[in-house]
């Protein structure tokens, strides 16, 4: 779109330069001496007319300042030839002074003006001074005042749309290099944001972990020694008024273990993040394949499903490590809206397989068959099913195992 502006500005220049050219070829050799008409005898005013047309459009198509450079030199020849075409000069100067060349320049000019480098200027620079001494030969071959004045407007209207288009260049350059800047810092500041959530989900999963383990060691040991002492004295015991009383307390200290190996087991299942587990069960196949874990889970998910998806994925794995003779493997976990979607995959050739129905998997047998046949075991458990295949393409597992609402309990967590 700026290079479409930039053009548009530079035709505009050029479309003024050919009418102000055209203008000086009726007025300085419209007439002869005597006063006559020189236009319909003199067959290089049309010439002329066309060779300031050529020289602007030459050099927009062909924005190379040795095509411009030469076109100038060819045009000051002419004008030894043939007068009239010095009428082609302002053309030629505006072409020289608008090249790539010295777009780029002028770029840079901006560039190094912003950065404050004082090791840069626009007057060092070898090119355009080039194009000055190429405008000096062309204003003293321009002879009458009336074309020196044209071919200086013609340097004046270049250095115009060249600087109007660097500025905006360099201006518009400056507000995508920030907005990306913007973009980048918004990114960053996301992925610290979902870096620390992560954070302290496993620090609180470690934590619930963690209680888990110092009540079973400690609170669950010394409740076990209570009922075995209990348990102990009810058999000693000889008093009949006091048994009762024995009993009663045996039952709730009973009771206590049984809640408390209860909350013992729900945090310890609750400690088990599904996303962390299958990242840690896929880094044991990375030093030989080139692995690629996707979790797709939104929504909590029940205990006993949480266990049977990563059981199933260390079966798979197992089985990829022992057989696979594939580089890639792919691990995947999707939830939908009715079912959980788990994929183990690799791109090892093998034998042509296909298991999906309960008689199939029945009937494994041998070390290969136990790990599938586990798999299964494990979809079955939680009211899923297992499909299997392998062929030329590698080897696939696909379990789908149905949702349920959890408890109001597991919710919570």
């Amino acid at each position: 779109m700026r290079y479409n502006v930039s053009m548009v500005y530079r035709l505009i220049d050029k479309i003024i330069i050919m009418g102000l050219s055209v203008t000086a070829l009726f007025l300085l050799f419209g007439t002869s001496s005597d006063g006559k008409s020189l236009l319909q005898k003199n067959e290089f005013t049309i010439a002329s007319i066309l060779l300031i047309v050529i020289v602007c459009l030459t050099t927009e198509v062909i924005r190379n300042q040795y095509v411009s450079a030469g076109l100038l030199l060819v045009t000051a020849a002419l004008t030894f030839v043939v007068p009239e075409t010095v009428t082609a000069l302002p053309a030629s100067v505006y072409g020289i002074f608008s090249d790539k060349k010295m777009e780029d320049l002028i770029g840079k000019f901006y560039i190094e003006k912003a950065a404050k480098n004082p090791d840069w200027s626009l007057s060092s620079q070898r090119a355009l001074w080039m194009k000055v001494l190429l405008l000096i030969a062309a204003a003293i071959l321009s002879l009458r005042s009336y074309m020196i004045v044209l071919v200086l407007a013609a340097l004046l209207m270049s250095v115009k749309t060249l600087f109007m288009h660097g500025s905006e260049k360099f201006l518009t350059d400056k507000f995508d290099s920030v907005r990306y800047d913007a973009q980048q810092s918004l990114r960053l500041k996301n992925e610290i944001a979902n870096n620390l959530d992560m954070q302290v989900r496993n620090a609180t999963l470690q934590e619930r972990n963690r209680i888990a383990r110092e009540i079973h060691d400690n609170v669950g040991h010394m409740l076990t020694r209570a009922v075995v002492q209990l348990q102990a004295i009810s058999v000693i015991n000889k008093d009949e008024k006091t048994r009762p009383l024995l009993e009663s307390v045996n039952s709730t200290v009973n009771e206590a273990m049984t809640n408390i190996r209860r909350s013992v087991h729900e945090l310890h299942d609750d400690s088990i993040d599904l996303s962390i587990g299958i990242h840690e069960i896929a880094s044991a196949l990375k030093e030989r394949f080139d692995v690629t874990v996707s979790t797709s889970i939104e929504s909590p998910v029940p205990n006993d499903v949480k266990s049977a998806i990563l059981g199933i994925f260390k079966e798979g794995v197992t089985n990829i490590a022992k057989h696979s003779k594939g580089d890639k493997v792919r691990l995947e976990v999707v939830e939908n809206v009715t079912f959980w979607r788990i994929l183990v995959s690799d791109n090892g050739k093998c034998e042509p397989m296909e298991l999906s129905r309960p008689s199939d998997f029945a009937a494994l047998e041998g070390e290969h068959g136990i790990g599938l046949y586990n798999i299964n075991s494990r979809a079955v458990s939680c009211g899923g099913r297992t499909s299997i295949r392998g062929g030329e393409d590698g080897f696939h597992i696909t379990v789908t195992i149905p949702r349920r609402d959890l408890p109001a309990k597991e919710e919570k967590k």
